[in-house]
């Protein structure tokens, strides 16, 4: 995985080959392939449990996920919780996407479906932040607002409402307007978006226990493979009416 995730945030790979590498060999069964191809989903096993995978695919739009995409993930979540198989998410999105064109196509609708499905799985649930959790993507993938048994990163990830360079020009674009010198200004938003990146750094999110642990990306099959192991034989405790509906 070390050699597969690259460190800039902006920059595109097959979430297969991650895939790839956590689950078990020739177990990987993906479901819609080519319907909605900014997120992944697949029946998988992990050191021999069968697992079901949502995960989002920075090789398509950056991962960003359209109305398609979280139609075909909320139907899998749905399955995955009907038929008890645990669920696995990898989350690297910059969040939903927006514009007229995909409200035109249901994205409030169909996102609201994504995260209400994520929201009342019972089954036990990991989110591995791999890189960029931004936004909603965060809570449509499972984050550690919607009682996840567990949300792990790897030390590249990020969790905040958007990446840096977004951030700095809705919050300082006055101040960075105010600027002249072009140099001078380049300068200050260099410094703003280190500032930036460091509040939103997955060790500063697990210093604070927003998430559980971070491991190493060679660690991660392992540290997943025990974890659903463990989960197996813990019980909650639920209410008598299991799931709502989505109006």
């Amino acid at each position: 995985i070390d050699s597969v995730v690259p460190a800039a945030p902006d920059e595109g790979y097959d979430i297969h080959r991650v895939i790839e590498r956590v689950a078990d060999a020739g177990s990987v069964f993906e479901l819609q392939p080519e319907f909605g191809a900014e997120v992944v989903t697949a029946f998988a096993r992990v050191d021999g449990r069968p697992v079901g995978i949502v995960a989002n695919q920075p090789a398509r739009r950056a991962g960003a996920i359209f109305p398609d995409a979280a139609a075909k993930a909320a139907e899998f979540v749905w399955k995955c919780d009907a038929f008890s198989v645990p669920l696995l998410y990898l989350c690297d999105t910059p969040g939903f996407m927006a514009g007229s064109r995909v409200e035109k196509e249901g994205i409030l609708e169909e996102g609201k479906k994504m995260i209400y499905a994520t929201s009342a799985a019972t089954v036990p649930k990991q989110c591995v932040v791999v890189r960029k959790a931004y936004g909603a993507g965060i809570y449509a993938m499972s984050g550690p607002a919607y009682d996840t048994e567990s949300t792990i990163a790897l030390p590249s990830g990020e969790i905040a409402i958007m990446g840096p360079e977004a951030a700095i020009n809705a919050v300082y674009a006055n101040k960075l307007d105010g600027i002249d010198d072009p140099e001078e200004r380049a300068e200050r938003e260099r410094e703003l978006r280190e500032e930036y990146r460091e509040d939103i750094d997955a060790h500063r999110m697990a210093s604070e226990v927003v998430i559980d642990d971070i491991v190493p990306p060679s660690d991660l099959r392992a540290e997943l493979a025990a974890r659903f192991a463990f989960y197996e034989s813990v019980e909650k405790q639920r209410p008598d009416k299991k799931h709502g509906t989505v109006l």
